[in-house]
């Protein structure tokens, strides 16, 4: 009983003692008209130690020894933090030679990319900017601390490099989240702030949707040039790269396929150091394959068909505008997934463009095949040069054999059943008339097996034209499109 009151009677001294000194301290404070929350806040450096003119030398002293009283049951943690920034100006570069410059350590650590704007040449991605540099004028032996070695302070409280974002495309404020940074004993500063940032990003989109990309995020200082603050690659553990990408979230559309980090300096009334975070993009195939150029392969096949349907059909001419037709459609729709650009053509543009020509051009091919079917109701003989072209050249390459013309039944007046004696006018009529019958069906005869020769040749031609083209601009091309750091 007797240690109990002992103890609830100390810690009402105390009490009392606290409520006496903090009673004193606002009275001087109200009595010479200070912002009170600047004196408790020990990131309000001028306000601390800058009394006004009608401050009295005494009453600094009263106030001091009332701050002294409060440090005794100050924790390690707060006297260390008013004991580093004593007198100390965050306006001034951390350094004893104002002829030395401050070199700042940077690291990068990409966790997502949110978009890539083609239109606008824009990448929008989440990522952390590590800054690693050192404050000569923090310092400090843990043991007086209670072995304290690392203390965390908001980034308001000391001074921090003016590191931005060069190639912004976006406003150009620091566009960092204002987290707190550490600080050693050693003076070692380490500030690691988040930022979604908007960077210009050089795309070019002539192999889309092959197309590799270099698009990078250069950091530097806006107001100190090279002899005031140098830049330079953080080095990392275990020798990793300083650009990490560790924590990186796939992306849907693209994946990393390398990174890498480089220095480089900027003439702008002055030499200005920076770093570049350069990233090699290859954009992923799948979603275009499977809504784009698969659709245009089965287009093509049904190009061919129509010279696999017979002239007799009458639907050649039908399914080929059915096949044009539907190339137009699927070219408007597709057109919504296509960087809107003037600088270039995009090679799937392209590669939609030359298929509808060939399905255009094999519309061509049926009319006109389909006009040597009917060539035969007139009396116009197959010309010379076609029938040699057709009988002696394309039979051969196409392996195309006819019954030969010899064993064709025809009506002659030659035949047993005509070998009658004409004794009169009138069955010279009938001869003449079944002649150019006759005349007639062979012309039809000829006119057709050249059209089907030609609807033949007409379907291997757009077969291999076809093919071609697919394998000059999905499979030749592409090759090109893949991209190296020293290609930018």
């Amino acid at each position: 009983m007797i240690s109990n009151n002992f103890i609830w009677i100390f810690n009402l001294f105390l009490l009392l003692l606290n409520n006496n000194t903090s009673l004193a301290h606002k009275t001087i404070v109200k009595e010479y008209g200070l912002a009170e929350k600047d004196w408790g806040n020990p990131c309000a450096n001028d306000a601390y130690r800058l009394p006004p003119e009608n401050f009295s030398r005494d009453m600094v002293n009263r106030l001091n020894r009332d701050v002294m009283k409060n440090e005794d049951i100050m924790n390690d943690e707060a006297r260390l933090l008013k004991y580093i920034l004593y007198n100390y100006d965050k306006a001034v570069r951390p350094v004893i030679s104002a002829t030395i410059p401050v070199k700042v350590y940077l690291g990068l650590t990409l966790t997502h990319i949110f978009n890539i704007d083609e239109r606008n040449q824009i990448m929008e991605v989440n990522i952390w900017v590590e800054q690693f540099w050192g404050d000569e004028r923090i310092r400090w032996d843990p043991k007086d601390f209670g072995n304290i070695s690392k203390l965390t302070l908001p980034t308001s409280c000391v001074w921090t490099p003016d590191i931005v974002i060069i190639n912004n495309a976006r406003d150009f404020s620091r566009g960092f989240v204002e987290t707190n940074l550490h600080i050693t004993h050693r003076g070692e500063m380490q500030w690691a702030p988040p930022a979604k940032v908007h960077s210009l990003c050089k795309l070019d989109v002539r192999f889309f949707p092959f197309d590799d990309n270099i698009c990078f995020i250069e950091l530097g200082s806006w107001v100190y040039d090279k002899s005031q603050l140098e830049v330079l690659i953080v080095d990392r553990d275990q020798g990793k790269n300083a650009f990490a990408i560790d924590s990186f979230m796939e992306n849907g559309e693209w994946e990393i396929v390398n990174n890498r980090t480089v220095s480089h300096v900027r003439q702008r009334n002055g030499y200005y150091s920076t770093i570049k975070f350069e990233l090699h993009l290859r954009r992923r195939m799948l979603y275009f394959l499977y809504n784009i150029i698969a659709p245009c392969a089965m287009l093509s096949i049904l190009t061919l068909f129509q010279f696999i349907l017979p002239c007799e059909s009458g639907e050649k001419i039908t399914l080929g505008l059915t096949v044009l037709l539907a190339y137009s459609v699927f070219s408007f729709n597709i057109a919504e997934s296509m960087p809107e650009t003037s600088e270039a053509i995009p090679l799937i543009a392209i590669y939609l463009n030359a298929m509808m020509g060939i399905s255009g051009l094999s519309v061509g091919f049926s009319v006109l095949v389909l006009n040597m079917q009917h060539k035969g109701a007139g009396v116009s003989e197959v010309p010379i040069w076609l029938n040699k072209l057709c009988y002696k050249f394309l039979c051969k390459i196409l392996a195309v054999k006819f019954p030969s013309k010899d064993n064709i039944t025809k009506t002659s007046c030659d035949s047993n059943n005509y070998r009658l004696t004409l004794a009169t006018h009138e069955f010279d009529v009938i001869r003449t008339k079944l002649k150019n019958e006759s005349d007639m069906e062979r012309l039809r005869e000829d006119w057709h097996r050249v059209s089907l020769i030609l609807d033949r040749f007409f379907f291997f031609f757009v077969l291999i034209l076809t093919a071609l083209t697919s394998f000059i601009l999905l499979i030749i091309c592409p090759r090109y499109a893949q991209r190296a750091f020293d290609d930018v």
